[in-house]
């Protein structure tokens, strides 16, 4: 993977987390990142969305993030729940990525489970194994739906997904995809 990849899959990864004080603290630094960014569409793209992160109140952009990923099972950004649900597959795909981390030693910074879409995206951009890891590539399958419905509801977060959704057919094999119906279709939404 490109230096160039594992930038903007870092600071997708900082786009997609719950917005908090030092989200907002670290917007000049994301920002710059993303001018210094050489592919000219997630530059503009990650530059307008980042601008209006900056335009809003804190509180409301919580209050938007919640509502599009928490309290919205259909855009869930815990992967493995698009491919399993809640069924008793789902906590041995989990056991299996926290034990992935572990054999590369890599360490999540946050409280969350090892399939949410920024933590692997860390985890992409410091394991080469994590390219061909077949969970993380049935994982990121998911992600073009997960657009899809954020776009559908008018949400600024497609944004960062549709970037990451064109990049990571290139970065990680995703030739295996969900088998079946997700959970998410599954649900009706």
């Amino acid at each position: 993977m490109t230096d160039e990849k594992r930038a903007l899959l870092k600071l997708l990864s900082l786009c997609l987390t719950f917005p908090d004080a030092q989200t907002l603290e670290a917007l000049p630094e994301m920002e710059a990142a993303a001018a210094g960014l050489n592919d000219l569409r997630a530059r503009e793209d990650l530059s307008a969305f980042l601008a209006r992160l900056r335009a809003q109140p804190l509180l409301n952009l919580q209050e938007h993030y919640t509502a599009a990923f928490d309290m919205n099972p259909a855009a869930s950004l815990n992967l493995t729940y698009h491919l399993m649900g809640d069924r008793e597959e789902r906590g041995r795909a989990l056991a299996e990525l926290l034990e992935a981390y572990r054999r590369d030693g890599f360490e999540p910074a946050v409280n969350e489970l090892p399939d949410f879409l920024p933590l692997v995206l860390e985890f992409l951009t410091v394991s080469a194994a994590a390219e061909k890891n077949v969970l993380i590539g049935r994982c990121l399958a998911t992600v073009p739906a997960l657009t899809r419905r954020l776009r559908e509801g008018g949400s600024p977060y497609a944004v960062p997904l549709d970037l990451l959704g064109g990049m990571v057919s290139q970065t990680v094999d995703v030739s295996i995809s969900p088998a079946g119906s997700s959970a998410a279709d599954d649900s009706g939404a």
